[in-house]
């Protein structure tokens, strides 16, 4: 028995037409389904426990739905079998996964996940955490209210280069501090990959114990704009400017309040974030 979780009024408005393709590709493998909107689960750990132990789960949707399923079930003592159908724009998890093949198995990636506290708030993450501007690009593309597409995401990194002012952060890694000037972003990866596909820790990888953490710092502005298309191959790792760090304990503090994006989600006006894996 399938029972395949989605959300009917995701972005881009194409989730409910991906389950009609899986419920009929499910059938004509004999397969018995059932179908319910995650908008009707209030707790999930509830839902689980309620479950029938032989019920597998197939979630479709993309980065944001699996960050949101994710901070749910992350501290469930053991969850049942989870796959994913892709579904949404940036599906940066399902590219960072060494599986082929439409439907794959995930639920051993929800758990024993990395963590951002804010004040008194906490967040798991399945592929990063940034601090800066990519926080920005992330809560422009949620004001134009448009569809998450790589146009999208361009338009709004062009906008962020002509508001964007670069802050000075400290960081804390693994007990040794780290001071960086004029920072356009500090990234802190359990994935290779964010915005869709960019490169931007190629190191990284979400069986390791360590996360990547990329600081952009002391570059010009028209030196940004080149970086953003080379991020796609890893190229910017060459660049003077790009620092990359592991790390298990990460703290990041800046000199005035910037926005952080979690796995693309977006909070305002965060100054001091902490990080452990």
């Amino acid at each position: 028995m399938y029972l395949i979780l989605y959300n009917p009024i995701s972005r881009n408005g194409a989730n409910t037409g991906v389950v009609e393709k899986l419920i009929k590709k499910m059938k004509k493998k004999n397969e018995s389904v059932k179908v319910q909107s995650l908008l009707e689960i209030d707790d999930h750990k509830a839902f689980l426990a309620s479950l029938d132990p032989n019920v597998k789960i197939i979630i479709v949707g993309g980065d944001g739905t699996l960050n949101r399923i994710a901070n749910q079930v992350a501290e469930v003592d053991k969850l049942p079998e989870v796959y994913l159908y892709k579904a949404g724009t940036g599906n940066d998890f399902r590219r960072s996964i060494k599986k082929r093949g439409k439907l794959i198995r995930i639920d051993q990636y929800l758990t024993n996940l990395p963590y951002v506290t804010f004040g008194d708030k906490k967040r798991y993450f399945l592929n990063g955490v940034g601090l800066g501007f990519d926080g920005l690009v992330c809560h422009l593309v949620e004001e134009s209210r448009g569809k998450k597409t790589k146009t999208n995401f361009y338009q709004s990194v062009f906008q962020a280069l002509k508001i964007y002012e670069k802050v000075d952060f400290e960081l804390e890694i693994d007990g040794i501090n780290h001071e960086f000037k004029d920072v356009w972003f500090a990234s802190i990866m359990n994935s290779k990959y964010f915005g869709g596909g960019m490169r931007v820790a190629p190191k990284a990888d979400r069986e390791s114990d360590e996360l990547q953490v990329v600081i952009v710092h002391g570059i010009k502005k028209a030196t940004i704009a080149l970086i953003f298309p080379i991020i796609y191959l890893g190229w910017h790792t060459k660049i003077k400017g790009v620092t990359i760090l592991p790390g298990k304990r990460i703290n990041v503090k800046s000199v005035h309040p910037t926005f952080m994006q979690v796995d693309g989600d977006v909070v305002a006006n965060l100054s001091n974030i902490q990080i452990i894996k």
